[in-house]
């Protein structure tokens, strides 16, 4: 909440606006569209399902009650991706199996796709030709390569104890591989090795199934003009979309990602909108589809821009702001000119500077392709 409070704070009446008026918003409003996005109701808003559009028609709503009357929606396609079955991990040896282990709880993909693999298990680079390579380490990508490299079927990646929480995430879905990588925890990881020690020929099977499916999604953007007739345009954006559901019924609730950056662009909106915008900029807020399948909501929206975009001064792109105590803004070579003056503003040094942080990992790097000036937080 504090953090909230200071990125509304901060980013709207300072970072855009350069004004020397304090605002006196409390987040108060973003907390209510946090928890109501987060909500069962909405399944984790997967872009291009029946819930994600009601979210959307749920942002209307609020936007209609304030008194904004002309909002707009963009179409586009996407795919949607849904469970085929219960995903399935288990060791065997001598035709029979040792241990089952349960998705979400022991082990997840780390890629979308459809695998059925079944090999013997190696620990050995050299030696895992046709085989699951078992190995714990932080990251993937290396350890992929070896397994591409030495002729893997798959791998099968140990987390670090302080890593365990990415078990609970869904797959990144526009991340596609030709071979599986499974993430199991560290002590997933020490019983397979144990298992290694005691059995011969200890083999893995995995697999998982997702049915895909084509769809429409939306951006719904809209505007609130200066009272002074400029072109000159400062863009809000945030994505609305997160993982979905899972194959159980249990869902992904997306509060941190992305309902946090919906409701404080809401709550800024709102407080232009009811004390007038008479500052020297339109605003025209968007809350983006597809982020998570990648980054398709922006992509669309610069292709397709309703307005020119070198009317666009600056665009600031909310994601991931409800944790964590310090706000880190993020920006690139194009709003460089405007840093100095934030700077100089005094904010108990809980604010921190990074040029190009997270670059392309969000719905800024569309805007930065086409060389508008962006903030990130």
């Amino acid at each position: 909440m504090k953090k909230i409070n200071r990125v509304i704070i901060f980013l709207s009446l300072i970072i855009l606006l350069l004004s020397s008026v304090r605002s006196n918003v409390r987040g108060d409003y973003a907390l209510m569209i946090i928890r109501e996005l987060s909500s069962a109701e909405y399944k984790g808003r997967q872009a291009g399902t029946f819930e994600n559009l009601e979210a959307l028609k749920f942002i209307e709503g609020e936007l209609k009650n304030l008194g904004l009357k002309d909002i707009f929606y963009q179409e586009f396609p996407v795919e949607v991706f849904y469970y085929d079955g219960a995903p399935e991990f288990l060791l065997k040896t001598e035709g029979r199996v040792l241990k089952r282990y349960e998705y979400r709880k022991d082990f997840r993909d780390r890629f979308s796709g459809n695998y059925k693999v079944e090999a013997v298990i190696k620990n050995n680079v050299r030696e895992i030709k046709g085989a699951f390579y078992l190995v714990k380490d932080r990251y993937a990508d290396r350890n992929m390569l070896l397994a591409h490299i030495y002729g893997a079927k798959g791998v099968i990646l140990g987390l670090p104890e302080d890593r365990t929480e990415l078990i609970l995430q869904r797959s990144m879905f526009f991340l596609k591989e030709d071979m599986p990588v499974v993430y199991v925890t560290s002590e997933v990881f020490n019983e397979i090795s144990n298992y290694m020690r005691s059995e011969n020929k200890l083999r893995a099977y995995y697999r998982i199934g997702y049915v895909k499916e084509m769809a429409k999604a939306f951006n719904l953007y809209f505007f609130i003009p200066s009272s002074r007739k400029t072109k000159k345009t400062v863009v809000l954006t945030a994505h609305i979309d997160h993982v979905g559901d899972d194959y159980d019924g249990s869902y992904f609730p997306g509060a941190n990602d992305n309902a946090s950056g919906v409701g404080v662009v809401l709550e800024i909106a709102k407080e232009i909108f009811e004390k007038g915008n008479n500052y020297p900029y339109n605003f025209l807020f968007l809350i983006t589809n597809g982020e998570e399948k990648g980054l398709l909501g922006s992509e669309y929206f610069v292709d397709y821009p309703p307005i020119p975009l070198e009317d666009i001064v600056l665009e600031v792109n909310f994601d991931c702001v409800g944790r964590g105590e310090k706000l880190i803004i993020s920006y690139n070579d194009y709003a460089s000119k405007l840093i100095s003056k934030i700077k100089s503003i005094n904010l108990n040094n809980n604010v921190y500077f990074a040029k190009d942080y997270y670059l392309n990992e969000s719905d800024q790097y569309p805007f930065h392709v086409h060389e508008n000036p962006f903030y990130f937080s």
